[in-house]
């Protein structure tokens, strides 16, 4: 039993891991953008909002996250596209945020772009460390 996460580990590795994990976190928040109201975020993401519902962009952000947890489960290499796909969204809601407190839509909105930001940072910083290679 204990030799599956060992080969699980061996095949995803780092990059593998980066891109799967994220792209589960990203299949929920979708879940929780279409299941609940939230009021802030619908607020801070106003600009995008205007061009298509809340439900609809929690449908884009649970796309994203199944194209980036299938290319984790692809050979280094074959998965450079997964990293455009969990950047997507938190660029997209990341401006929309900075929008909105710029323009006074939702003053607020500025505290959450940094949240947006350190993730397409450490997004960067895996690709770019990994560089095809599934592990150190």
């Amino acid at each position: 039993m204990a030799a599956a996460p060992a080969r699980l580990w061996r095949h995803l590795g780092w990059r593998g891991l980066a891109l799967a994990g994220v792209g589960a976190c990203w299949i929920v928040y979708g879940i929780g953008l279409i299941v609940t109201t939230r009021g802030a975020v619908t607020a801070g993401a106003a600009p995008v909002i205007r061009l298509m519902c809340i439900e609809a962009w929690g449908g884009v952000w649970i796309a994203s996250g199944v194209l980036a947890s299938v290319a984790g489960m692809l050979r280094p290499g074959r998965d450079v596209w997964g990293f455009a796909a969990i950047s997507f969204m938190p660029a997209v809601w990341g401006l929309a945020f900075m929008a909105s407190a710029v323009t006074g839509d939702y003053q607020a909105a500025w505290a959450a772009v940094p949240i947006y930001v350190a993730v397409l940072l450490l997004v960067v910083i895996v690709a770019t460390l990994t560089r095809g290679r599934t592990h150190g």
